[in-house]
């Protein structure tokens, strides 16, 4: 099976993704670790070249991954959503309210005691994240929504955690 969970930020998306990777044990893709891992969270703001080489490092690593027979990745990378969704089985899209979202991110860099997530952000980059996500929900947020409607074919919503769990559970 091959399972693409997408959504906006602190939604849930890895920790389904995770979720599912145990579960059917299937490899398990996270697009924002390779964000990291290619230093696109340490880029200047005008550094197009810089940029550049971050989405050729995430593009090549997502279309060697997805090549697989069976994987789950979360992310929603428009650059590389279209392939990975080709090739998907299923969109898991977590349409998660803001506020829920918002609580997410603050529990997770703040209150949790696993800080290792992304310990490549300091308390003021998690602080700087909040403006990312109004921001990425305004901007991102209508692309996303049109992506669902275009793939509803193969498209699962989930409005709450209730919903996910109960696909979850229904997993083989």
């Amino acid at each position: 099976m091959r399972i693409s969970i997408i959504g906006q930020a602190g939604g849930g998306k890895s920790t389904l993704a995770h979720n599912v990777s145990k579960k059917l044990n299937i490899p398990y893709l996270q697009i924002d670790r390779l964000w990291v891992e290619a230093k696109g969270h340490k880029l200047k703001q005008n550094d197009s070249e810089g940029l550049e080489k971050v989405r050729f490092y995430i593009k090549e690593n997502v279309e060697n991954f997805i090549k697989q027979d069976d994987w789950v990745s979360d992310g929603w990378y428009p650059r590389v959503q279209t392939i990975i969704s080709e090739r998907a089985d299923v969109i898991l899209f977590l349409d998660i309210s803001f506020s829920r979202r918002l609580w997410n991110h603050l529990k997770r860099a703040f209150i949790s005691k696993d800080k290792n997530r992304y310990k490549e952000y300091t308390t003021l980059g998690n602080i700087k994240f909040i403006y990312h996500m109004i921001r990425r929900t305004l901007i991102k947020g209508p692309e996303l929504r049109r992506f669902v409607k275009n793939n509803s074919n193969k498209t699962k919503v989930f409005k709450n955690y209730k919903e996910i769990d109960e696909y979850l559970k229904s997993l083989n």
